[in-house]
Order: structure tokens, then C-alpha cells, then sequence
């Protein structure tokens, strides 16, 4: 499938206090990401959203929960308001600013839902990986979307936990978790079930790249492939996100697909 017509770009208008806060470094495009978006082989509406801002080094994913009252607009008000709040706090992210963040998209999508849609069943996922110097990540995360981390000899690494009830399950030792369970969030935003999110630092020297990305790739295409992939094209990440999507695609694309890379300059 040509992903000419699904590919969206976002970008946010930084004003000169920002720009300020962001440094030298960031201008230098540190790191470089590519994202794009696909609806899927058998859904009727396109319920990811994503965020690709190389200058400030913001990459974001949200995934609006599907059966909710509105995800796709729940998906598209996590962006929005993650850019918003990343203007306000600048790019030096601590463990305090980041559950601020976090805080503040969960309540804005809560708040919307209340107001215009007369419900608190509005949700999504949200997974943000933020650039903040030469040496350090921040990871933001609620929900099922995962960010990988890349290493050309040690392959790719999952980085954040799947807030699944068969997550949940496995942690407390059952052997057996059903299918359905892998569907079901213990942990998103909206919903006014934001109980808990991963807020950290992560070391960018262990890695070359890095893979956002919806669950609508990482259910359909293995781990192995996933790596082969990225092992064949982390380098150039439009071909990488375009190999990705479309394997998804090859391989059912039962879910709207989502795929961030970003690589070090």
C-alpha cells in the first residue's frame, strides 16, 4: 500500500522562551524521527494520533481506546494537549514536570468528555518519548502503545510495560492468561482511570534508534520481524516506518497502525 496518502507530519509553533529553553543542541537536530499513520485493512476510522516535533525532540503516539465514546477524538486531544503542556514546561522534564504533563492530559480529555460529549468514557493510550539533551530521554506512558529502544548488536528492546489486565495477570504469577485479557487496560488516559503512569529517565548512549508505535504493529508483527526491519533500515527512518506499516498491513492490519523511528544524526 502506498503510504503517500496516510503519512501526516504535526508541528508546534514555539515561542522565543521556548526556543530559549530548548538550547543550541536542539537546533543541531540531535536526533532525527520519522512518523506515519495507516487506517488499517478492516477499520472504518483512523483512531492513532502521533506527534513527530524533531526541532524540540518531542515524539508522541496515542491510540483512542476502541468501544469509548470518542477515540479518535480522545487520541487527538492527548497531542494537543502534550504540546501544549511540553510549550508551558519547557524541555527539562523531571519525575515532578512529567506527572504534571501527564496529569494535565488526563484531565483535559476527561474534562472534554464531560462537556461536550455528556460522558467520562472517553480514553486513549499515550506513549511520548522526549529528547532532552544529547545524553537523555524521558519516557511519558499510559496504556498498551510501546517505545522500543534500538541497538544494532543487541537488537531491539522493549522499553515500557503493556497496562493490560494479562500484564497484571503475569506479574502476579498466573500461568495462564486468556486472549482477551491482552485487550483489556488496566491504565489509560480519560476514562478517569489514570491510576498510575511511567514517568522516567532513559540513557540515550545505550541505543541507536528508537520505535514508537500503536499496538496495531506490535500485535501483528512479531518481535523477530520487527527487529529484522529495523535492523535492515533504522538508518533511514521514512523507509524503515514505510517497511514497518507495511508489513503490518501484509500481515492482516485488523487495527489502525501507527510507527514513529527516530535515529541519532
Amino acid at each position: 500500500m502506498n503510504l503517500a496518502k496516510c503519512v501526516q507530519t504535526r508541528s508546534v509553533r514555539l515561542n522565543e522562551s521556548v526556543l530559549k529553553t530548548l538550547g543550541d543542541w536542539s537546533r543541531k537536530m540531535l536526533f532525527f524521527g520519522f512518523g506515519a499513520t495507516d487506517i488499517g485493512n478492516q477499520r472504518e476510522r483512523n483512531e492513532d494520533a502521533f506527534l513527530v516535533e524533531n526541532e524540540a525532540g518531542w515524539f508522541a503516539v496515542a491510540d483512542g481506546v476502541g468501544g469509548s465514546a470518542g477515540g479518535h477524538i480522545a487520541c487527538k486531544l492527548a497531542i494537543e494537549e502534550f504540546k501544549q503542556r511540553m510549550t508551558e514546561e519547557g524541555n527539562g522534564l523531571t519525575d515532578e514536570s512529567g506527572q504534571r504533563v501527564l496529569r494535565g492530559i488526563n484531565n483535559a480529555i476527561v474534562d472534554y468528555g464531560l462537556t461536550h460529549l455528556s460522558t467520562p468514557n472517553l480514553a486513549t493510550t499515550f506513549t511520548a518519548f522526549v529528547i532532552q539533551n544529547d545524553h537523555q530521554g524521558y519516557l511519558l506512558h499510559a496504556g498498551d502503545s510501546r517505545l522500543y529502544g534500538f541497538h544494532e548488536e543487541r537488537g531491539l528492546m522493549p522499553l515500557t510495560q503493556e497496562h493490560t489486565l494479562a500484564n497484571e495477570k503475569r506479574k502476579q504469577g498466573q500461568d495462564f492468561v486468556d486472549v482477551e485479557s491482552e485487550n483489556v487496560l488496566v491504565n489509560c488516559m480519560g476514562n478517569f482511570s489514570m491510576i498510575w503512569s511511567e514517568y522516567r529517565q532513559i540513557d540515550l548512549a545505550n541505543y541507536d534508534a528508537f520505535l514508537i508505535c500503536t499496538d496495531g504493529l506490535n500485535k501483528m508483527v512479531p518481535q523477530p520481524r520487527l527487529d529484522q526491519i529495523m535492523r535492515g533500515s533504522w538508518r533511514e527512518p521514512k523507509a524503515c516506518v514505510t517497511r514497518l506499516i507495511d508489513m503490518a498491513l501484509q500481515l492482516g492490519g485488523f487495527d489502525n497502525v501507527t510507527a514513529i523511528v527516530i535515529k541519532r544524526q
